[in-house]
């Protein structure tokens, strides 16, 4: 086992063969693009054809009848004693690029290898560089017959990048039962960057504040009021009372977040496009981010409750300094109204004195020669909370560059892949 180090040719042969279909793979429904991982899971199950057929790896594509173009896939090496060790989360859809909206180098869609060994494409990092990674170690494993004493799992999922659906993703891997035999056991989740490890994330909900106002003349404000201003007032205001309330507290600094809780706006939607013309109608969107030391259902409460009492403000014509005008002369008046599309996801607080975290810690200082430097962020993975409370004992790592993350001009380099791949060899060794 700790003979083997990566395949830098088929690591390379396989990562060039996925960022070649990232076309097919950006992730973006609302903006008509829908993956097909079926193309990269076909490119996992070319490159372990022969070991599949022989029996040492067992291969499921998991996806509902009607998603069969949108498979994860479940790969699993007996062990030779007992216990599980899962490799999950390194997912087959990438989040979308545009090469002349936002000014790549190069193709993002190809693979480009730097003189200095390092690799750009979309996908390099976020995730298809664990995909290819993971590809070589079971295929190494299946040409050296060597087995790992706890049987290996390797979960490759669809639709990280968007939120969750029936049928297809690891919601439906855990539906069908593939991730029982987990349950009690490390799990190291492959989708972060900077080694870490990761000890902690944040859950996510996106949220929808809908503006109606009354349209008219730009001529004529005293008739009107406008949509567009006072949803960016109600959401500056919005953003405002949500970091009063969810201040950075000492558990987001004892698990070193980056950032903390954050709500924003990001998308917004209006059906005006004559300068001269007040919009009535215009919707927001965006993102509340939160670390793991919160309630989801709670904050959700919280801030549907405050937007309603700052309706009924507008209702009493109290609304706050600075907000424009929320009511014609004639005394119709704007309206404000949140909701929460989906769910949300919840965010995980690693525990910081698990065995997962030691072997995770321990297998870093042999390969990199210098202690882990654990960090937590508020991005979001699925799922990972209801593995730890089954009992998972769930950490988090990743290769790559951070910064480049759903970046232009993604990147890795070549070392943090090899050192990748020997770390997930040492971890087989460790536990």
């Amino acid at each position: 086992m700790q003979a083997l180090t990566l395949r830098e040719d088929r690591f390379l042969e396989v990562l060039r063969r996925l960022i070649a279909l990232t076309p097919r793979l950006q992730n973006n429904p609302g903006g008509g693009l829908v993956p097909e991982e079926r193309l990269a899971a076909q490119v996992v199950l070319d490159t372990l054809a022969p070991h599949i057929a022989s029996g040492f790896i067992h291969a499921e594509s998991l996806a509902a009848p009607g998603n069969e173009s949108r498979p994860s896939l479940v790969l699993t090496v007996k062990g030779t004693g007992e216990g599980a060790v899962g490799f999950v989360g390194a997912h087959f859809d990438v989040v979308p690029a545009d090469r002349q909206a936002e000014g790549w180098e190069r193709d993002p869609f190809t693979l480009w290898e730097g003189p200095d060994g390092t690799l750009y494409g979309r996908g390099v990092t976020d995730c298809l560089g664990h995909v290819a990674v993971a590809t070589d170690l079971l295929a190494q494993l299946a040409e050296r017959g060597v087995r790992p004493r706890r049987t290996l799992k390797v979960v490759f999922i669809a639709n990280e990048e968007s939120t969750d659906l029936p049928g297809l993703g690891l919601g439906y891997v855990a539906q069908q039962g593939r991730l029982k035999e987990l349950v009690g056991h490390p799990v190291f989740w492959l989708d972060s960057a900077n080694f870490g490890p990761t000890v902690g994330t944040a859950g996510i909900n996106l949220w929808e504040l809908k503006v109606t106002g009354v349209g008219g003349h730009s001529g004529m404000p005293h008739n009107c009021v406008n949509a567009l201003e006072l949803g960016m007032a109600a959401s500056l205001e919005l953003a405002r009372w949500f970091h009063a309330r969810y201040p950075p507290s000492d558990d987001e600094k004892r698990w070193g977040f980056l950032a903390s809780s954050s709500l924003k706006a990001t998308v917004v939607e209006a059906a005006n496009t004559k300068e001269t013309k007040i919009p009535a109608d215009v919707t927001l969107r965006g993102d509340m981010r939160l670390t793991p030391f919160h309630d989801l259902a709670e904050v959700r409460r919280a801030t549907e409750g405050f937007i309603q009492e700052l309706d009924a403000r507008l209702e009493r014509d109290d609304a706050p300094p600075g907000f424009p005008r929320t009511r014609t002369a004639d005394g119709r008046r704007g309206t404000l109204s949140l909701r929460f599309p989906g769910g949300g996801t919840e965010g995980i607080a690693c525990k910081l004195d698990s065995p997962g975290l030691r072997a995770l810690k321990d297998a870093m200082r042999a390969v990199r020669g210098v202690d882990a430097q654990p960090f937590s962020l508020t991005g979001s993975l699925p799922l990972v909370r209801d593995l730890q409370r089954q009992g998972c004992d769930v950490q988090i790592t990743g290769f790559g560059e951070m910064k480049y993350y759903h970046a232009p001009n993604e990147q890795a380099r070549l070392e943090d892949f090899r050192q990748g791949f020997a770390i997930l060899r040492e971890l087989l060794v460790r536990l």
